[in-house]
């Protein structure tokens, strides 16, 4: 049976959804992959956002909110490796930004490597954010980080 992909904002005692969820961060981010226990953390918040095949999760985000303003960072985002290339985090991305506007967050930031060709081909050619600001190297793999702004409401 060929199952639907859905959002998903797994419980934060899901520890079946969340250890998939740790994979897919731990697939893109190595050692900064986001723990189980902090997933289950930000899940209490209601901060992960996943898009699920039935059982399985194919993607995953945390967005954070920020108390000074009405943005929100993109704290982690990622599609597992066996299913990139295939939309789902275009997808994903496009419902993050819609539960965005919903909430009454006007922008969304996030950091990336600008050598990362997916990375920028998803949120600034695909997604619209724009680069606001060069950061420093990333302070263990001495890569590149650029901040990423998106609107998304007034």
């Amino acid at each position: 049976m060929k199952h639907k992909v859905q959002l998903i904002q797994p419980d934060p005692q899901d520890w079946q959804i969340l250890e998939q969820v740790a994979e897919i961060d731990r697939q893109a981010f190595g050692e900064d992959g986001i723990s189980v226990f902090n997933l289950s953390q930000f899940a209490r918040s209601e901060a992960v956002f996943c898009l699920a095949l039935g059982p399985v999760v194919v993607a995953e985000a945390v967005i954070l909110r920020r108390f000074h303003d009405q943005a929100a960072v993109v704290f982690g985002f990622a599609v597992a490796t066996c299913h990139q290339g295939q939309g789902y985090g275009s997808l994903l991305l496009k419902l993050i930004v819609e539960a965005a506007q919903k909430a009454g967050i006007t922008s969304l930031e996030l950091t990336m490597n600008p050598d990362n060709a997916a990375a920028r081909k998803l949120y600034i050619d695909k997604g619209g954010f724009k680069k606001v600001a060069e950061l420093a190297l990333h302070p263990h793999k001495g890569e590149p980080r650029w901040l990423l702004r998106l609107t998304t409401g007034k």
